[in-house]
């Protein structure tokens, strides 16, 4: 009876084994299949990686100021700026009706300085302006860089004769004004007579003056002395008139373009 019950027991020790066998092989061929498939989808056409090349977007360089502001401007709408006005014995100064007018008849230099307590050293200033009322002796013009007495100073002369000139104003020895001319009275066809409305445009760039009328550049001088000051307009009535008068619709003051240093 014992050696019929040990029989089965080895029987049933064999089937264990060989279903544990065959849970091996059905397990590794499934982990197989797996695999293969894993590696059939990686290799397919259409799950294949692209390499792409990033897009550079190219800005243009900004320049610093697009728009140059002036550095003063006025079109004498109103007297927001805060001009000179009066009326005195030989002087006269007034702002109305979009104009600055300046009088004189005291025979001498009536001087209207810029409203601002800025100097100026390198820039571009034009004036639209009309000398109503002047002889051959008389003129109007611009003071530039002009100190604070207007002692030393460069002057530019609008003459009633329709010639320009161009002077360097100092002190001598004695501290009398004295005068030395750049550019001696000049006749231009680009000046316009007594009466009609001129553009006067005039740059100042290192020690070089450059002055253009009614859009013609009429001369360039070069002078060392005075670098920076004040700006000022004016009226100068000479010893034979009775009345020197002139208007000015418009002023504007530009800073001057700085020289690219990009290569072209």
């Amino acid at each position: 009876m014992v050696g019929e019950n040990k029989f089965p027991r080895k029987r049933w020790r064999l089937l264990i084994g060989i279903a544990c066998l065959l849970v091996t092989i059905v397990g590794a061929s499934v982990l197989f299949v797996s695999e293969f498939a894993q590696r059939q989808a990686k290799a397919s056409p259409g799950n294949h990686l692209i390499a792409t090349t990033p897009t550079v977007k190219l800005t243009p360089k900004v320049q610093s100021q697009l728009t140059p502001q002036p550095l003063f401007s006025d079109s004498f709408v109103d007297n927001s700026n805060g001009w000179y006005t009066s009326q005195e014995a030989g002087y006269t100064r007034t702002l109305s009706n979009g104009l600055l007018t300046l009088s004189g008849t005291n025979h001498t230099t009536l001087v209207e300085s810029l409203p601002t307590s800025n100097t100026f050293n390198d820039f571009s200033i034009t004036v639209t302006f009309t000398l109503l009322q002047a002889d051959n002796h008389d003129s109007a013009g611009l003071y530039l860089r002009g100190d604070s007495n207007l002692d030393h100073d460069y002057r530019v002369d609008i003459n009633g004769d329709n010639t320009y000139a161009i002077s360097k104003e100092s002190l001598d020895e004695s501290h009398n004004l004295k005068t030395t001319p750049l550019v001696s009275p000049t006749h231009t066809p680009s000046l316009r007579p007594v009466g009609q409305q001129n553009t006067l445009t005039v740059m100042m760039k290192g020690s070089t003056l450059t002055m253009t009328l009614n859009g013609t550049q009429v001369k360039s001088v070069t002078d060392t002395d005075y670098t920076h000051g004040q700006i000022a307009l004016f009226v100068d009535q000479g010893s034979t008139s009775t009345t020197v008068t002139a208007t000015f619709s418009s002023i504007v003051i530009w800073p001057v373009p700085e020289e690219s240093s990009d290569a072209p």
